[in-house]
C-alpha cells in the first residue's frame, strides 16, 4: 500500500502545533525521581524531607516567567539534586539540548556519572535515552541523545567546549570555580548564556555555586541580580519568621571537659532559644506560607530569581548545627592566630556568604574604638625601637613612626603631615625636605624616661616625585634613610636582602654610587597586618593612640584582599581599594614594618630585647627627661594640624630655617649594638 504523504504531512504538522504538557518540576520530582542507594536517603524522591526545594524546582519550570535561577548555596545543599532534577524532568517532557558545565573534568565526570545512575535507576528516562555505549554511541560521557535534543557535559575552560552548541536549556555548576576569562574571550557566563540566542523566549538557565571571595564572586554578582531570596523561617515560641543567621548562632562547651555541648539560635524578636529540635518543624511550617517559605529581598531585574541556601537549613540525618558549632569554633581560634583560611572555608561551604577577611564590616570603626590613652611621640615601656616611614604626595609628605617591642608588637607613636611640594630642592629654607630632616634628628621619649631617635627610616619614590625622592634619599643613605618602592610582582618578601641599584644624580643621569631601591613585598606586608588586626596585645599586635583621627583608621582598612581569577585560569590574592579612598595610613603601616624586617626585629630572641632595655632604659636616665624631652619637643618642625590643610600661600613669608636639633643621641639599635646601620639587619 503506498503511503499517503499528505496524511504524514498533517500529522507531523499537527504534533509540531501542539503546545507543549505542562511540566511543573516539583510534580514531576516527586512522581518520577529515584534517588540512587548510595544516596543518603534512596529511594523515591520526596520534597518534604528538603521544603525549600518546592518553590525553586517550580521556578524552573518552562511556563514560569523567570529566565535565569540563581542558587547562592552551602556545599551538599540541594544543588546539585535540584539540577539534575530539572534536566531528567526537561528530557521526559519538554525536551530539547541541555548544555550542563562543570569548571573541570572530573567534576564533569562525576555529572555524567550520576546522569547515568538516574537513567539506570528512573523508568521514564530509559524509555527516551539510548543505552549507553550503543553502536551508534549516542550515550557517552560528553553527550546523551534522546527524542527531541541532547544533553552535552563539558567543561567550561575551553571557548571550543562552548562554541556551536545551541542550547535551550543551559546548567552550569560552580560558577566561581570557572575561570574568569574563557580563552580571552571574556567571562563565561556570558559566552554560555549565549548558547541560547535562538531559544531567547523560552530558554531557562540553572546557575548555582557556593560563593568565594567578597568582590571576585561570580556568584555574588548573579545574586545580586536577582530577587535575593531567603528562606524564613517561624520562632517556635513567638511566631516571628526569620532567617537562620550566624549572628544568631549560640554555642556551649562543658566547663569541665572544654568540650561542645549545645548549640541554639536565639530568636531576634522575642530572645527564646530555639533548639534543634524545633527546626524540622518550623522548616514545614514555613513552607506552608507564600512562596512556600522564601522571602524576596528585591525585586530583581525581572528575569532573574535567585536563593541563598546556607546549612542551617540541612535536612535530618546530615550536618547538625552542633558539628556547625564545633567547625565554627574551630575556625575562630585559627582566626585570633592570624589564620582566615579556616573562616573562609566555613563562610564559603557552610554559611554560603563571600569571605571578606573579616567578621566585621565596620573595622575601622572597632579600631578606633581600641585606641589606647598613650601620649603622642611617648615610646610605650614594652616598646625599644622606633622607625619612621615617609610617603610622598603632590602637596605634602605624611610622617608616621611606630615603636617596636618583642614579638614585632608594635604602636603607633605619632603621625604627621608636612604641607609643601616634594619638588622644593631640600636646601630651600623651610622646604618639606628641611622640616622632614628637623623630625627624623629629634628624639623619642621613652616612657622610663629615656631618650632614643629613629634607628631607620624609609620614604616611598612610588608617584610623581620619585626622582626628588631618589635625590633626598642618595644623600642621606648614611643618616639611615631607606628608598622604597612597592613590587609588582606579588609574594615578594616583606624586604629583600639587597636593595637594587637605581644610579642617578640629581640631573637624572645614571652614577656610580648612586640610590639604592628597596623593592617592598606590599601584599605579604599586607597580608601580615590584616591577619593580626584582631589581636588587642602580645606578639603582632598593633596599637593605636587616641589621638589619631577617624579618618586615619579608615585609611588603614581602605584596602581589602580578593581572589581575582587570573586570564591563565589561576587564581591571585590581590588588594583593592574603591576608587577615590585613600590608603596612606596603610601605606605608612606596611613600610613600618619592611624597616622593622630590615632590622632583623622578627628574628630577635627574648634575650636580645632584655640586652637591648639594659642599655637603654638605664635608672639615671628620667631625672633629665623632662628637660630633655622639652629641649626635643622645640626641635620638632611645625607640621599641618588638619589632614587637609592648604599649602602656605605664595605671598606668606618664607618661614624660618629649623632650630637647630637636640643633641646627637644615638637610635636605640645601634646604641646597643655599636655599629651603624649598613646592611639588613644587625650583628648581635
Amino acid at each position: 500500500m503506498n503511503a499517503d504523504g499528505f496524511a504524514v504531512v498533517m500529522a507531523a504538522a499537527m504534533r509540531g502545533a501542539r503546545p507543549e504538557p505542562e511540566l511543573r518540576v516539583d510534580e514531576w520530582s516527586e512522581e518520577f525521581m529515584i534517588l540512587p542507594k548510595s544516596s543518603a536517603r534512596p529511594g523515591a524522591y520526596r520534597i518534604f524531607r528538603t521544603p525549600p526545594a518546592r518553590r525553586i524546582l517550580q521556578c524552573l519550570s518552562p511556563r514560569h516567567p523567570a529566565k535565569r535561577v540563581v542558587i547562592r548555596g552551602a556545599s551538599q545543599m540541594l544543588k546539585t539534586q535540584i539540577g539534575l532534577n530539572w534536566m531528567c524532568a526537561c528530557i521526559h517532557r519538554a525536551p530539547a539540548n541541555i548544555l550542563a558545565i562543570e569548571p573541570t573534568d572530573q567534576l564533569a565526570k562525576r555529572l555524567s556519572a550520576r546522569l547515568t545512575q538516574t537513567i539506570r535507576d528512573v523508568p521514564a528516562l530509559r524509555a527516551v535515552i539510548a543505552p549507553q555505549r550503543s553502536r551508534d554511541s549516542r550515550n557517552t560521557v560528553g553527550a546523551k541523545d534522546y527524542e527531541g535534543g541532547t544533553i552535552y557535559i563539558v567543561t567550561g575552560g575551553s571557548a571550543s567546549n562552548l562554541a556551536e552548541i545551541p542550547a535551550r536549556y543551559i546548567y552550569i555548576d560552580e560558577v566561581d570555580r570557572l575561570e574568569a576569562s574563557v580563552d580571552g574571550e571574556g567571562d563565561p557566563v556570558e559566552i554560555i548564556e549565549a548558547r541560547a540566542t535562538t531559544f531567547a523566549n523560552t530558554c531557562k538557565f540553572l546557575e548555582v555555586s557556593s560563593p568565594t571571595i567578597a568582590g571576585a564572586s561570580k556568584i555574588d554578582a548573579l545574586y545580586a541580580m536577582g530577587t535575593q531570596e531567603y528562606f524564613a523561617v517561624p520562632c517556635p515560641h513567638c511566631g516571628h519568621r526569620h532567617e537562620l543567621v550566624i549572628e544568631n548562632f549560640r554555642y556551649h562547651r562543658d566547663d569541665d571537659s572544654g568540650f561542645m555541648t549545645r548549640a541554639w539560635f536565639d530568636c531576634p524578636h522575642c530572645g527564646e532559644e530555639i533548639d534543634e529540635r524545633h527546626k524540622k518543624q518550623m522548616v514545614a511550617d514555613a513552607a506552608l506560607q507564600p512562596n512556600h517559605g522564601w522571602v524576596a529581598r528585591s525585586a530583581g531585574d525581572g528575569e532573574t530569581v535567585s536563593f541563598h541556601v546556607s546549612a542551617f537549613l540541612a535536612q535530618a540525618g546530615s550536618i547538625t548545627w552542633l558539628a556547625l558549632a564545633r567547625q565554627y569554633a574551630r575556625a575562630k581560634e585559627r582566626l585570633q592566630t592570624g589564620d582566615d583560611e579556616a573562616m573562609k572555608v566555613f563562610y564559603n561551604t557552610r554559611l554560603a556568604i563571600s569571605w571578606e577577611g573579616s567578621l566585621d564590616n565596620t573595622t575601622a570603626q572597632e579600631l578606633h574604638k581600641r585606641a589606647e590613652p598613650y601620649p603622642p611621640r611617648v615610646v610605650p615601656d614594652r616598646a625599644l625601637v622606633v622607625t619612621l616611614t615617609v610617603d610622598t604626595q603632590l602637596t605634602r609628605l605624611e610622617v608616621q613612626a611606630e615603636a617596636w617591642g618583642p614579638g614585632l608588637e608594635h604602636w603607633v607613636i605619632d603621625h604627621q603631615v608636612f604641607m609643601g611640594s616634594p619638588a622644593e630642592l631640600p636646601s630651600t629654607p623651610g622646604s618639606v625636605w628641611q622640616r622632614l630632616d628637623a623630625y627624623r634628628r629629634t628624639p623619642f621619649v621613652h616612657a622610663a624616661g629615656a631618650l632614643i631617635q629613629a634607628s631607620v627610616y624609609g620614604i616611598d619614590s612610588g608617584g610623581a616625585n620619585t626622582q626628588d625622592v631618589y635625590n633626598y634619599g642618595a644623600a642621606r643613605a648614611r643618616a639611615g634613610c631607606l628608598v622604597l618602592k612597592g613590587a609588582s610582582k606579588p609574594n615578594r618578601p616583606i624586604i629583600p636582602g639587597v636593595p637594587s641599584k637605581v644610579d642617578v644624580d640629581h640631573r637624572g643621569e645614571k652614577i656610580a654610587g648612586g640610590v639604592m631601591l628597596w623593592m617592598i613585598g606590599t601584599d605579604v606586608a599586607k597580608d601580615h597586618l590584616h591577619n593580626r588586626w584582631k589581636l588587642v596585645d602580645g606578639p603582632g599586635a598593633m596599637h593605636f593612640h587616641q589621638a589619631l583621627p577617624m579618618e586615619w583608621f579608615e585609611q588603614l582598612v581602605a584596602e581589602r584582599p580578593i581572589l581575582k581569577r587570573m586570564s591563565g585560569g589561576f587564581a591571585r590574592r590581590i588588594w583593592v581599594k574603591a576608587p577615590g579612598d585613600r590608603n596612606e595610613a596603610l601605606d605608612l603601616s606596611v613600610y613600618n614594618l619592611a624597616l622593622a624586617h630590615h632590622l632583623g626585629l622578627h628574628k630577635w630572641s627574648e634575650l636580645d630585647w632584655q640586652r637591648l632595655r639594659a642599655r637603654l632604659v638605664k635608672p639615671t636616665a628620667d631625672l633629665f627627661a623632662t628637660a630633655a624631652l622639652e629641649d626635643a619637643a622645640a626641635a620638632v618642625p611645625e607640621a599641618a594640624t588638619a589632614w587637609d590643610a592648604p599649602p602656605p600661600a605664595a605671598s606668606d613669608p618664607a618661614p624660618p630655617p629649623p632650630p637647630a636639633a637636640a643633641p646627637a643621641l644615638p637610635s636605640a639599635v645601634p646604641a646597643v649594638y655599636g655599629r651603624r646601620i649598613r646592611s639588613r639587619g644587625i650583628s648581635r
